[in-house]
Protein backbone atom coordinates (compact mmCIF):
# COMPACT_ATOMS: atom_id res chain seq x y z
CA UNK A 1 0.00 0.00 0.00
CA UNK A 2 1.46 3.67 -0.73
CA UNK A 3 1.24 5.18 2.69
CA UNK A 4 2.96 8.72 1.24
CA UNK A 5 -0.51 10.35 1.93
CA UNK A 6 -0.81 9.60 5.45
CA UNK A 7 -1.11 12.88 6.87
CA UNK A 8 -4.09 15.02 5.40
CA UNK A 9 -4.36 18.59 6.04
CA UNK A 10 -8.17 19.81 5.31
CA UNK A 11 -10.33 22.98 5.24
CA UNK A 12 -7.86 25.83 5.68
CA UNK A 13 -5.03 23.95 6.03
CA UNK A 14 -5.32 23.49 10.20
CA UNK A 15 -6.79 20.40 10.18
CA UNK A 16 -4.73 17.36 10.51
CA UNK A 17 -5.64 14.04 10.10
CA UNK A 18 -4.76 10.16 9.59
CA UNK A 19 -5.94 8.76 5.83
CA UNK A 20 -8.74 5.58 6.49
CA UNK A 21 -6.50 3.48 4.61
CA UNK A 22 -2.97 4.03 6.60
CA UNK A 23 -4.90 3.09 9.65
CA UNK A 24 -5.45 0.19 8.05
CA UNK A 25 -2.74 -0.41 7.24
CA UNK A 26 -1.04 0.08 10.73
CA UNK A 27 -3.42 -2.09 12.42
CA UNK A 28 -2.77 -4.91 9.89
CA UNK A 29 1.05 -4.62 10.24
CA UNK A 30 0.66 -4.53 14.06
CA UNK A 31 -1.29 -7.72 13.81
CA UNK A 32 0.86 -9.42 12.40
CA UNK A 33 3.99 -8.54 14.03
CA UNK A 34 2.40 -9.13 17.41
CA UNK A 35 2.89 -13.05 16.55
CA UNK A 36 6.37 -12.63 16.83
CA UNK A 37 7.00 -13.64 20.52
CA UNK A 38 10.44 -15.57 20.57
CA UNK A 39 13.53 -15.83 17.90
CA UNK A 40 14.60 -19.72 18.45
CA UNK A 41 16.49 -20.29 15.04
CA UNK A 42 17.21 -18.95 11.41
CA UNK A 43 13.91 -19.56 10.08
CA UNK A 44 12.30 -17.65 12.71
CA UNK A 45 14.82 -14.81 12.69
CA UNK A 46 14.12 -14.80 8.85
CA UNK A 47 10.12 -14.41 10.17
CA UNK A 48 11.28 -11.83 12.43
CA UNK A 49 13.28 -9.38 10.17
CA UNK A 50 10.48 -9.68 7.46
CA UNK A 51 8.01 -7.82 10.06
CA UNK A 52 10.77 -5.75 11.06
CA UNK A 53 11.15 -4.59 7.49
CA UNK A 54 7.41 -3.75 7.04
CA UNK A 55 7.24 -2.11 9.68
CA UNK A 56 10.42 0.45 9.16
CA UNK A 57 8.74 1.01 5.42
CA UNK A 58 5.42 1.79 6.80
CA UNK A 59 7.30 4.18 9.06
CA UNK A 60 9.62 5.43 6.60
CA UNK A 61 6.86 6.59 4.42
CA UNK A 62 4.50 7.95 7.11
CA UNK A 63 8.40 10.23 7.77
CA UNK A 64 8.33 11.34 3.92
CA UNK A 65 4.45 12.28 4.49
CA UNK A 66 5.10 14.38 7.22
CA UNK A 67 7.88 16.15 5.21
CA UNK A 68 5.55 16.63 2.31
CA UNK A 69 2.56 17.93 4.43
CA UNK A 70 5.12 20.19 6.66
CA UNK A 71 6.90 22.00 4.00
CA UNK A 72 4.30 24.51 3.28
CA UNK A 73 3.63 24.95 6.70
CA UNK A 74 7.29 25.62 6.47
CA UNK A 75 7.30 27.95 4.39
CA UNK A 76 4.72 29.90 5.65
CA UNK A 77 6.19 30.04 9.20
CA UNK A 78 9.42 31.37 7.80
CA UNK A 79 7.69 33.87 5.95
CA UNK A 80 5.66 34.96 9.07
CA UNK A 81 9.27 35.07 10.71
CA UNK A 82 10.71 37.26 8.09
CA UNK A 83 7.92 39.74 7.52
CA UNK A 84 8.23 40.24 11.28
CA UNK A 85 11.97 40.76 11.32
CA UNK A 86 11.67 43.12 9.00
CA UNK A 87 8.98 45.31 10.41
CA UNK A 88 10.38 45.43 14.04
CA UNK A 89 13.69 46.07 13.02
CA UNK A 90 13.33 49.73 13.05
CA UNK A 91 11.38 49.50 16.61
CA UNK A 92 14.98 47.91 17.66
CA UNK A 93 16.89 50.16 16.44
CA UNK A 94 15.60 53.04 18.05
CA UNK A 95 15.21 50.77 21.31
CA UNK A 96 18.81 50.56 21.19
CA UNK A 97 19.61 53.93 20.47
CA UNK A 98 17.31 55.17 23.36
CA UNK A 99 18.79 52.63 25.40
CA UNK A 100 22.39 53.79 24.68
CA UNK A 101 21.45 57.56 25.44
CA UNK A 102 19.95 56.31 28.90
CA UNK A 103 23.03 54.67 29.73
CA UNK A 104 25.29 57.17 28.99
CA UNK A 105 23.33 60.03 30.81
CA UNK A 106 23.33 57.41 33.99
CA UNK A 107 27.42 57.19 33.25
CA UNK A 108 27.57 60.92 33.14
CA UNK A 109 25.97 61.28 36.29
CA UNK A 110 27.95 58.84 38.09
CA UNK A 111 31.07 60.91 36.87
CA UNK A 112 29.66 64.12 38.29
CA UNK A 113 28.94 62.61 41.61
CA UNK A 114 32.85 61.48 41.85
CA UNK A 115 34.18 64.81 40.83
CA UNK A 116 31.65 66.09 43.39
CA UNK A 117 32.73 63.98 45.95
CA UNK A 118 36.55 64.78 45.36
CA UNK A 119 35.62 68.58 45.44
CA UNK A 120 33.89 67.89 48.68
CA UNK A 121 36.61 66.00 50.44
CA UNK A 122 39.51 68.07 49.39
CA UNK A 123 37.44 71.08 50.91
CA UNK A 124 37.05 69.49 53.97
CA UNK A 125 40.71 68.52 54.15
CA UNK A 126 41.50 72.58 53.27
CA UNK A 127 39.07 73.75 55.62
CA UNK A 128 39.99 71.14 58.75
CA UNK A 129 44.04 72.45 58.01
CA UNK A 130 43.08 76.43 57.91
CA UNK A 131 41.25 75.62 60.61
CA UNK A 132 44.28 73.72 62.70
CA UNK A 133 46.30 76.92 61.76
CA UNK A 134 43.98 79.25 62.68
CA UNK A 135 44.02 77.96 66.42
CA UNK A 136 47.54 77.55 66.35
CA UNK A 137 48.30 81.36 65.53
CA UNK A 138 45.56 82.03 68.19
CA UNK A 139 47.05 80.33 70.65
CA UNK A 140 50.75 81.76 69.95
CA UNK A 141 49.03 85.62 69.92
CA UNK A 142 47.13 84.92 73.13
CA UNK A 143 50.35 83.65 74.70
CA UNK A 144 52.56 86.61 73.65
CA UNK A 145 50.15 89.34 74.18
CA UNK A 146 49.59 90.07 71.20
CA UNK A 147 45.78 91.41 70.22
CA UNK A 148 46.82 92.51 66.82
CA UNK A 149 47.87 88.69 66.17
CA UNK A 150 44.61 87.61 67.32
CA UNK A 151 42.46 89.80 65.24
CA UNK A 152 43.96 89.10 62.01
CA UNK A 153 44.36 85.33 62.43
CA UNK A 154 40.48 85.29 63.21
CA UNK A 155 40.06 87.23 60.02
CA UNK A 156 41.96 85.13 57.81
CA UNK A 157 39.95 82.46 59.01
CA UNK A 158 36.43 83.95 58.34
CA UNK A 159 38.08 84.96 54.84
CA UNK A 160 39.21 81.23 54.20
CA UNK A 161 35.68 79.74 55.19
CA UNK A 162 34.13 82.35 53.40
CA UNK A 163 36.01 81.17 50.35
CA UNK A 164 35.39 77.46 50.92
CA UNK A 165 31.18 78.34 51.05
CA UNK A 166 32.17 80.06 47.99
CA UNK A 167 33.61 76.84 46.56
CA UNK A 168 30.78 74.28 47.71
CA UNK A 169 28.31 76.78 46.81
CA UNK A 170 29.52 76.48 43.15
CA UNK A 171 29.36 72.71 42.97
CA UNK A 172 25.65 72.35 44.52
CA UNK A 173 24.43 72.20 41.13
CA UNK A 174 26.72 68.91 40.77
CA UNK A 175 25.60 67.61 44.07
CA UNK A 176 21.72 67.14 43.36
CA UNK A 177 22.52 65.23 40.44
CA UNK A 178 21.17 61.67 40.76
CA UNK A 179 20.55 58.88 38.83
CA UNK A 180 17.95 58.84 36.53
CA UNK A 181 14.64 56.48 37.75
CA UNK A 182 14.89 53.10 35.70
CA UNK A 183 18.47 52.91 35.18
CA UNK A 184 20.91 50.76 37.09
CA UNK A 185 24.00 48.90 36.03
CA UNK A 186 24.37 45.16 36.19
CA UNK A 187 27.29 42.91 35.48
CA UNK A 188 28.06 41.60 32.21
CA UNK A 189 31.16 40.13 30.24
CA UNK A 190 33.43 39.01 27.57
CA UNK A 191 34.97 35.89 27.41
CA UNK A 192 38.76 36.56 25.82
CA UNK A 193 40.01 32.85 26.32
CA UNK A 194 37.54 29.77 26.90
CA UNK A 195 40.55 27.75 27.03
CA UNK A 196 42.12 29.70 29.72
CA UNK A 197 38.46 30.21 31.56
CA UNK A 198 37.93 25.97 31.65
CA UNK A 199 41.59 25.59 32.66
CA UNK A 200 41.65 27.96 36.12
CA UNK A 201 37.81 27.97 36.40
CA UNK A 202 36.17 24.76 34.97
CA UNK A 203 33.14 25.10 37.17
CA UNK A 204 32.26 28.14 34.50
CA UNK A 205 31.90 25.71 31.30
CA UNK A 206 30.00 23.28 29.76
CA UNK A 207 31.77 20.72 27.71
CA UNK A 208 29.77 18.17 25.37
CA UNK A 209 31.66 15.37 23.24
CA UNK A 210 30.37 15.51 19.46
CA UNK A 211 29.18 12.43 18.98
CA UNK A 212 28.55 12.79 15.23
CA UNK A 213 32.28 14.24 15.02
CA UNK A 214 34.33 11.03 16.95
CA UNK A 215 31.67 8.41 15.02
CA UNK A 216 32.97 9.94 11.41
CA UNK A 217 36.48 10.02 13.15
CA UNK A 218 36.44 6.92 13.85
CA UNK A 219 35.33 5.56 10.48
CA UNK A 220 37.93 7.74 8.63
CA UNK A 221 40.56 5.66 10.89
CA UNK A 222 39.30 2.50 9.74
CA UNK A 223 39.59 3.11 6.24
CA UNK A 224 42.60 4.19 6.16
CA UNK A 225 43.54 0.27 8.11
CA UNK A 226 44.41 2.39 10.88
CA UNK A 227 43.62 0.85 14.58
CA UNK A 228 40.39 3.06 15.76
CA UNK A 229 40.49 1.62 19.40
CA UNK A 230 44.34 2.73 19.86
CA UNK A 231 43.95 5.74 18.62
CA UNK A 232 40.95 7.10 20.35
CA UNK A 233 42.23 5.48 23.70
CA UNK A 234 45.08 8.11 23.71
CA UNK A 235 42.30 10.68 23.64
CA UNK A 236 40.55 9.00 26.42
CA UNK A 237 37.78 7.77 24.39
CA UNK A 238 36.90 4.14 24.73
CA UNK A 239 35.78 2.98 20.71
CA UNK A 240 33.56 0.01 20.35
CA UNK A 241 31.49 -1.81 17.64
CA UNK A 242 27.59 -3.08 18.61
CA UNK A 243 25.43 -4.92 16.99
CA UNK A 244 22.99 -3.21 14.17
CA UNK A 245 19.96 -4.59 12.81
CA UNK A 246 19.32 -3.38 9.34
CA UNK A 247 15.49 -3.00 8.55
CA UNK A 248 16.52 -2.09 4.50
Amino acid sequence: MNTDNTLILAGNGFELTIAPEAEKAKAALLEVAAAVRCVRDNDESADAQYHLRSLAAMRIAVEKSRKLVKEPVNRIGKLIDSTAANFVAELESEEKRINRLIGDHAQELARLKRIKEDEERRAFEEARAAREAAEAAATEAEDTGRMADIIAAKKAEKERQDALAARLAASEEVAATNVANGVRFAWDFETDSIANVYRLAPELVTLEIRRAAVISWLKALEETSADPVAAAQTIGIRAFKKPVVSTR
